[in-house]
């Protein structure tokens, strides 16, 4: 950019050594570089004047003491080359094994934070921070859509606190998202993970039966405490069940200590 001081009749004042300097006249944003110069014979230039925010319309002023100002004319501020990635969407709070909501988006800026339309290349995320050695499940890698790049069936395997996701491309600046944290899933079915063995009448059930909770996905709902009830099933003996017959869990596990039949059966 070149300033000129010029006299009353329009010509180049060529004895003007004062400084000139240049703002933000209309348009928001910033620019940077050296924005005050001193002029030599009257021109004062300005060699590595740059905006740092896109910009429809932006319009500079040139000041200096004692001089009337002037106003460019408007022009048009475009994003630089993309040199880094950014979540748009973070990553939230979910349960173990259920896509993420809302969906994770990652876009590219240039080196001032400008969101770069041009940017088409492939985004691939993974787990960062991995607190409970879970796996990430989903589509991992998509190309942006107007800007960004969604994953909208991303899921965390395992409960933990802490998890964060990385997002890189070839030849961008990597970022790492906010930590976020999963849940179990509720438990939804039970299971014997302690089988009954034969036992004498009268005599406790060994080793003892246990019963655990577990969520959709087979995993331990260790959150359960609610009572676990057994009763008989097929009684070819008869028999009565004694002992604790209810028992509250404990993060997600029953056992059953002291349970035991009174009639001899085969197949109870």
């Amino acid at each position: 950019l070149v300033v000129t001081a010029r006299d009353g009749g329009g010509n180049v004042a060529t004895g003007f050594t004062g400084a000139v300097t240049l703002q933000i006249w209309y348009g928001n944003g910033a620019i940077g570089g050296t924005l005050a110069a001193n002029a030599v014979a009257g021109i004062a230039t300005f060699a590595n004047v740059y905006a740092t925010t896109t910009n429809s319309e932006l319009r500079l002023r040139a000041t200096a003491v004692g001089l009337s100002p002037d106003t460019t004319l408007s022009f048009t501020v475009v994003p630089g080359a993309p040199v880094e990635l950014r979540f748009d969407t973070q990553p939230s709070d979910e349960i173990a094994g259920q896509p993420i909501t809302p969906a994770v988006t990652v876009y590219a800026v240039d080196a001032f934070g400008n969101t770069t339309p041009t940017f088409a290349g492939a985004v691939t995320i993974a787990l960062g921070n991995n607190p409970g050695g879970a796996t990430l499940t989903g589509t991992t890698t998509a190309s942006p859509v107007g800007q960004v790049a969604t994953f909208s069936d991303i899921g965390v395997s395992s409960a933990g606190v802490g998890y964060t996701l990385t997002a890189n491309a070839p030849g961008l600046t990597g970022v790492t998202s906010a930590a976020f944290s999963i849940t179990l899933p509720p438990a939804t079915q039970l299971a014997f993970t302690v089988q009954p063995a034969g036992a004498l009448t009268g005599q406790a059930i060994a080793p003892p039966v246990v019963v655990t909770a577990r969520d959709a996905l087979g995993n331990v709902a260790t959150d359960y405490t609610g009572t676990v009830t057994v009763a008989i099933g097929a009684n070819p003996g008869g028999a009565t069940l004694s002992g604790t017959l209810a028992v509250a869990a404990v993060a997600g596990v029953a056992t059953f200590s002291d349970l035991s039949l009174n009639n001899p059966g085969a197949g109870y």
